[in-house]
């Protein structure tokens, strides 16, 4: 491996950090990685601009500016010369990135019509660091069509050095030995649907009035992300009370909910730096009316999310890392171990992801020339079916990614919310 610069554009290569250290050893066709974000524009992407900016952009994010190499022990990240390319977008998102065709890079830039969308593979960084990327893009390819564009109020611009913090394993910084381990829960229910063929992702999203959402999330007093869980738990309560009629054959409904821990560290990482809370209900004990799952969710988040608590899932995160025996492993026999690894502490422990990155801010010189944001989920073979939300100006924007054919899932979410009085629009791309 080589000797790290440790001057920040300088330097040569990048240790993954603690979150992205998995991915690598479970990519596969159905398990990709990637997750995608876009910006619909007022008006037709230039690819020709559009590639200009990101030749511009990229320097200004040396730690995506890299590809995956392989060590004796660890994979690492390793300074990638070639320039990145933008591509015409496909009909099926968040796909497993081609080394070939991708020219190595662990992202991917992608246009079609007034849409910019980026897809990140999830060694690189989270939907923080993606989202902030993306703002980064727009913002330089407007420059480039000749935007007058003067206030750069939470953008990394290309005039400006990347600071130190940017690039840290947050993990390890805040990083406390010897704490209790947290509780590994036991494996959930999941939907039975058949898996597609592979390469199809159907994506379906559902765009609501953020005001009136916001006003039924109050009115139970309850956040809007604890609010979306619970009807995300109510429908999938509702299938496993369709298909399993035998209570002691139930499984527990849990959803994973990603946490930002740079909202609970003082941390600027653009690197993976989040969570999970898993709000669970247990239907043998019974069914569950639905502000006795909106109880369930906000207190556990309530009391999951705070330094205290989530510090023992760092803690165990971190420590395995840092372990000595797992350190001298091998890489060969670690990439056939962390799959099944992934497999116990990851999908099979819950049933659902919702990822809600909240209202995205731009400058109002910016916002007037993009007309929405959206975030997509990356796949995932057992759950089957994710769900993340994004709010833009007055829209809330809510995507379910699936890989079946049925979206009986996305058709009880969204009707609950019809019959709660919230008027929903869907859009597909099947």
């Amino acid at each position: 491996m080589p000797v790290n610069k440790q001057g920040k554009k300088n330097r040569t290569w990048y240790r993954l950090d603690n979150a992205a250290i998995l991915y690598p050893s479970i990519q596969t066709d159905r398990i990709s990685t990637v997750f995608r974000l876009s910006a619909t524009l007022t008006e037709a992407v230039d690819p020709f601009l559009l590639q200009t900016a990101l030749t511009k952009v990229i320097d200004r994010f040396p730690y995506y500016r890299v590809k995956l190499s392989k060590g004796l022990f660890w994979y690492y990240l390793e300074h990638n010369p070639k320039t990145p390319r933008v591509e015409k977008d496909v009909q099926y998102p968040c796909g497993k990135l081609s080394p070939v065709f991708n020219r190595n890079y662990l992202f991917r830039v992608r246009y079609y019509n007034r849409r910019i969308a980026v897809e990140f593979c999830h060694v690189l960084t989270d939907g923080t660091g993606a989202l902030t990327f993306l703002k980064s893009l727009v913002f330089q390819y407007m420059k480039e069509t000749g935007k007058k564009l003067t206030d750069k109020t939470g953008i990394l611009t290309i005039d400006e050095e990347p600071d130190e913090e940017e690039f840290e394993d947050a993990y390890n910084r805040f990083y406390k030995p010897s704490l209790p381990l947290p509780e590994t829960g036991e494996p959930a229910f999941h939907l039975k649907s058949k898996l597609v063929k592979k390469g199809i992702y159907y994506v379906i999203t559902g765009i609501v009035p953020l005001k009136d959402i916001l006003a039924k999330a109050k009115e139970y007093n309850v956040s809007l992300t604890v609010f979306l869980t619970a009807v995300y738990m109510d429908a999938m309560q509702e299938i496993q009370n369709k298909y399993v009629k035998n209570p002691r054959k139930k499984k527990p409904i849990s959803i994973s909910v990603p946490v930002n821990m740079r909202n609970i560290y003082p941390s600027r990482t653009m690197r993976n730096f989040s969570l999970f809370v898993v709000p669970r209900i247990d239907p043998r004990l019974g069914d569950y009316t639905f502000e006795e799952i909106l109880k369930i969710v906000h207190y556990t988040m309530m009391t999951e999310i705070n330094e205290k608590s989530i510090s023992r899932q760092l803690s165990r995160n971190v420590g395995g890392q840092r372990n000595p025996f797992v350190r001298i492993v091998p890489l060969f026999i670690k990439r056939m171990f962390f799959p099944l690894l992934y497999r116990k502490l990851g999908e099979n422990l819950f049933s659902g992801t919702i990822s809600n990155l909240g209202l995205v801010k731009v400058p109002d010189e910016m916002a007037q020339y993009i007309e929405r944001i959206d975030f997509t989920p990356g796949p995932g073979p057992v759950n089957k079916t994710g769900c993340s939300v994004t709010g833009f100006k007055d829209k809330l924007y809510i995507t379910f990614g699936r890989l079946t054919e049925e979206a009986e899932l996305e058709r009880i979410f969204f009707t609950k919310l019809v019959k709660m009085g919230i008027h929903v629009t869907i859009e597909s791309n099947e």
